[in-house]
């Protein structure tokens, strides 16, 4: 059994963002600064039962190394909360530092993996782009216990702007910004998808966790964005298994300009938000059996008291 909630309004746009460059990215760093540290205020630092194992990963590009962006910047991070201690691997163009795949064993409340990707770019002279820059979770609960069941929620926090313009447009077609966000089952289930385009000349996308296939994006070109909180509700029984990661990319950011300019911010960030063992008392307690025997000596006693009577 498995049930996915909305925690938070889904598909809500950002405020639209000043035209000041440096404003902008303050903007930005604000909201990803919330996104990865929200965690850290709400959920309190507690272990839970041993007897759930839940192991997982964050990397850059599994298909192989991040790509050179051309006249353009490039930046992302990989964040690991294991313990309540957070670890990050960092991406400045084609250069990573830091382990990738960042991975490690969850035990606590609130411990988790998250992937930040940005990139920007103006053209001019040159076109500035990037390559398909792609992020990877994996996944896996497994219940180790041999009688109890165990109900595991995860919180899966994203958000995610693109926008690019062309004024006055030159060569038709060479500014876009791209940007998906995803969480995948094994099995290629999908439990989380938001996808998002600004394009000044074939149009806008937007298709958010709530409504995946239908595009509710206007106009051309400029800001686009999603932002939102799912709780993933997972029921193991004794000895189940449960695997998330596949072939799709679960951040993905593509973009470029040739005359005007492009810019993507993309995060997400999941955490454990509650493991639950499930009651199901066979054995009676103590305080039940008086109240069995209680009951048996009265129901005796009225018997008895209506057969002397007759």
């Amino acid at each position: 059994m498995e049930s996915i909630k909305f925690k938070k309004s889904i598909g809500s746009d950002f405020k639209k963002l000043p035209t000041n460059h440096g404003c902008r990215i303050r903007n930005v760093a604000l909201a990803i600064t919330l996104l990865l540290g929200a965690h850290s205020g709400s959920v309190s630092a507690a272990a839970f039962d041993s007897n759930i194992v839940i192991r997982g990963s964050a990397e850059f590009d599994s298909l192989g190394s991040p790509a050179e962006p051309i006249n353009a910047i490039q930046t992302g991070s990989l964040t690991s909360i294991i313990a309540g201690s957070t670890s990050t691997t960092t991406l400045v163009g084609s250069t990573v530092t830091g382990p990738d795949p960042l991975s490690g064993t969850l035990s606590q409340i609130g411990d988790g993996f998250g992937i930040n990707l940005n990139a920007s770019g103006t053209g001019g002279a040159e076109p500035s782009s990037i390559s398909p820059l792609f992020g990877d979770y994996t996944f896996s609960i497994e219940n180790k216990s041999a009688v109890d069941s165990f109900v595991v929620n995860l919180q899966f926090q994203y958000s995610h702007q693109v926008e690019a313009t062309d004024t006055p447009p030159l060569n038709n077609d060479g500014e876009f910004a791209q940007s998906i966000i995803g969480f995948y089952k094994a099995d290629g289930k999908e439990l989380a998808f938001s996808k998002i385009i600004s394009d000044p000349v074939r149009g806008n996308e937007k298709f958010i966790p709530s409504n995946p296939n239908t595009n509710i994006a206007t106009g051309k070109g400029g800001l686009v964005s999603d932002v939102g909180t799912l709780l993933l509700s997972f029921l193991l029984n004794p000895g189940d298994l449960i695997s998330f990661g596949d072939s799709n990319p679960d951040l993905f950011i593509f973009g470029g300009a040739d005359s005007g300019r492009f810019s993507i911010n993309a995060s997400s960030l999941i955490t454990v938000d509650s493991v639950t063992k499930q009651t199901n008392n066979t054995v009676p307690e103590p305080e039940t059996l008086w109240l069995l025997a209680i009951g048996l000596i009265s129901v005796l006693t009225s018997k008895r008291r209506h057969y002397a009577f007759n």
